[in-house]
């Protein structure tokens, strides 16, 4: 876990509690092999696109490799096709860059000499390969159920006996508002349908596009509303360190189902961290009935009982 909490994921596929991982895409060590031609003009099936990419993300940049890496998605797209002629105009010049690869060609033959046979490009998880990260994440939403049940039965108390110095009026400090206690009960009672079936509004980010969003998790604002379960949670391969933290994983939950049942456009990232934090403590009243951190902060000590601020959550200044 890095100072700034945000999880870095090690190339390495063994993790405590989980099994060893071999990924059935993965060329390998031996040859890249096409069975088909790739770029230009080519017939560009998925798994021969896939085996090109694979093969020129673990060629060095300075013998033609492609800088950033491509993504391996088995598509030849403009950045493929880019990185076959960049190869070829370094091996090969202008009168051998014609943007395709044969098989048993020199392009390919090349390109078996140049590749690095230890690196191991990123790919995404895979629900086939790499499911169990899945697997293992969702094994502790039985503790997020715990969570969130709590923090229903803590409002309800509030509701029924003021809020007084309660847990409540420490983290979300609204005054016994009885509408923003509604508010916050209705949120908790859409996230319980949620866990109701959480293999079913969860799923892996199988096409990294939460690169730039968040290495553990991410959800679409108001995906449980939208039909056929077009938003989902989307858990990335940061999720295995907070599998191995009953609490953290709850946490993550919490605070990714706060996106996906808004029912506004409110983001809620007002501020990020522990309850305690100065920036989550500058938060309004009508900032901390919509900060996602909140919700997840306040259902954990609700379950738990007062708590000293977790090493794992994430701090991010007042917005």
């Amino acid at each position: 876990m890095m100072d700034d909490g945000n999880c870095k994921v090690a190339p390495a596929k063994t993790f405590s509690g989980s099994p060893a991982v071999v990924d059935q895409r993965r060329p390998g060590n031996e040859d890249i092999k096409i069975v088909k031609s790739v770029g230009q003009g080519g017939a560009n099936q998925a798994q021969d696109v896939f085996n090109i990419q694979y093969g020129l993300d673990q060629v060095a940049p300075i013998d033609g490799g492609p800088s950033p890496q491509l993504k391996i998605d088995g598509l030849c797209g403009p950045k493929t096709l880019k990185a076959i002629r960049d190869f070829q105009m370094k091996h090969f010049g202008w009168q051998g860059a014609d943007g395709r690869i044969d098989p048993d060609k020199q392009t390919i033959k090349m390109l078996n000499l140049k590749r690095n046979r230890n690196t191991m490009p990123h790919l995404p998880p895979s629900l086939a390969t790499t499911g169990w990260l899945l697997a293992d994440f969702l094994r502790h939403m039985p503790h997020a159920r715990s969570c969130v049940q709590a923090a229903i039965s803590t409002v309800q108390s509030a509701k029924a006996h003021g809020p007084g110095t309660s847990l409540v009026e420490k983290h979300y400090r609204i005054g016994g508002a009885l509408a923003g206690l509604n508010r916050i009960e209705e949120v908790y009672g859409l996230m319980l349908k949620v866990l109701d079936r959480a293999d079913h509004y969860t799923t892996l980010d199988t096409t990294d596009e939460g690169e730039g969003i968040s290495s553990v998790a991410f959800a679409r604002l108001g995906g449980f509303f939208l039909p056929d379960n077009a938003g989902k949670i989307k858990i990335r391969e940061g999720a295995w360190v907070a599998s191995n933290i009953e609490d953290f994983a709850a946490f993550v939950m919490i605070h990714e189902m706060r996106h996906f049942v808004e029912r506004s456009s409110d983001v809620g990232h007002h501020a990020k961290g522990w309850v305690t934090d100065e920036g989550m403590q500058k938060l309004r009243p009508d900032q901390t009935v919509f900060n996602c951190d909140t919700y997840a902060g306040f259902a954990l000590e609700a379950r738990n009982g007062e708590m000293q601020r977790p090493g794992w959550v994430k701090t991010t200044a007042f917005r």
